[in-house]
């Protein structure tokens, strides 16, 4: 006679466990697989950062200025006030890259950037270099991608972030300007209502890159947020942070690309200038001194070299004295000034 073996079924108490169990694996395992994730992107980004270097690098070998971050025609051409946006942030990013696909959103209205203007893909200096060594190696992926940041998000809809207009917030930054990295134009610029206008640069922005001081701590290109992380440009000597996170989902954290090619993450650490103070540092810097802007492991000024005059729209015969001097009778006596690169068309 046949055995019949009663059903055996999982109890209330044990689907419940098993349940419980699957969430748990899945609360572990989740984040585990979004921080793999991003850890690929952020090497993502620090191999396009080491690749637009190497770019950056080719054209200074031929450029006969020597230049390491080249000068977009953009940048010497006056811009009506109207055009603010453009000057303030369009500009960082036209060093390299494509042709933007959506218009860059201003309080002064939408501007497309595109192939009909000097803002095109093909007129942006590094852009042949990165087709170039693409060529060379014979790859078969889109060399324009070397300027997207695989986490690019745009600039985020904070008020403490004041590098662009607040309309373009949270609208990617390769989409609209068609460059995930923005250069370091760590420059001084006349004030609006000044008789002229133009760009006298603190950084390595116009400079040789064989006559860069400290390459290895000057950053070149970087992911954008770290520029408005180390405080807000409104004139405040030794300003606060602005603790935002990085595309990369690091609070004051972004990727930079120093002068001597290295690329690696960067902190945002509270800005060190000169101490007022000390006599020693006004007789070398002179009255000047709180435009010397570092932090750990980074700096955006070239001090001791001499600033470079990018260009100049001059209309009263006053060329780069007041507001950066106390005195008029002081212009070109410091730094920057003193010795200073002259690249004004």
């Amino acid at each position: 006679m046949n055995r019949r073996t009663p059903h055996s079924a999982f109890t209330l108490i044990e689907l419940l466990v098993v349940v419980a169990i699957f969430a748990l694996l899945l609360a572990i395992t989740i984040p585990a697989l979004r921080g793999a994730r991003e850890q690929s992107r952020r090497t993502t980004c620090l191999m396009n950062l080491s690749s637009i270097g190497v770019a950056a690098t080719a054209y200074s070998t031929e450029d006969a200025r020597e230049l390491v971050i080249p000068v977009h025609p953009m940048m010497v051409t006056y811009m009506p006030p109207e055009d603010y946006w453009l000057r303030r942030t369009a500009i960082w990013f036209a060093t390299g890259g494509r042709t933007p696909t959506m218009p860059f959103l201003t309080n002064q209205g939408p501007r497309l950037l595109n192939d009909s203007t000097p803002w095109g893909g093909s007129g942006r200096p590094l852009t042949r270099y990165v087709y170039r060594r693409a060529v060379q190696s014979e790859s078969q992926s889109d060399p324009m991608r070397l300027f997207q940041c695989p986490s690019d998000r745009g600039y985020p809809a904070d008020p403490h972030v004041d590098d662009s207009p607040h309309e373009n917030a949270e609208r990617g930054c390769y989409e609209t300007l068609g460059n995930s990295y923005r250069a370091n134009l760590y420059a001084l610029f006349p004030r609006a209502s000044e008789p002229y206008a133009g760009a006298f640069s603190l950084g390595p922005w116009g400079h040789r890159l064989g006559s860069i001081p400290s390459p290895g701590t000057l950053p070149i290109f970087g992911e954008p947020l770290f520029f408005n992380m180390i405080g807000l440009d409104n004139g405040v000597v030794n300003p606060d942070l602005v603790r935002t996170a990085g595309w990369h989902q690091r609070e004051l954290t972004d990727n930079l690309l120093f002068a001597d090619g290295s690329a690696r993450a960067t902190r945002a650490t509270a800005i060190e200038t000169v101490d007022d103070e000390s006599s020693r540092a006004r007789m070398a810097v002179g009255t000047n001194w709180d435009l010397i802007v570092r932090g750990d492991g980074w700096r955006l000024d070239v001090w001791p070299m001499p600033g470079v005059r990018i260009w100049a729209h001059d209309r009263g015969n006053k060329l780069w004295n007041h507001p950066y001097t106390d005195h008029p009778a002081d212009r070109h006596r410091f730094w920057p000034f003193t010795m200073a690169r002259d690249l004004s068309p």
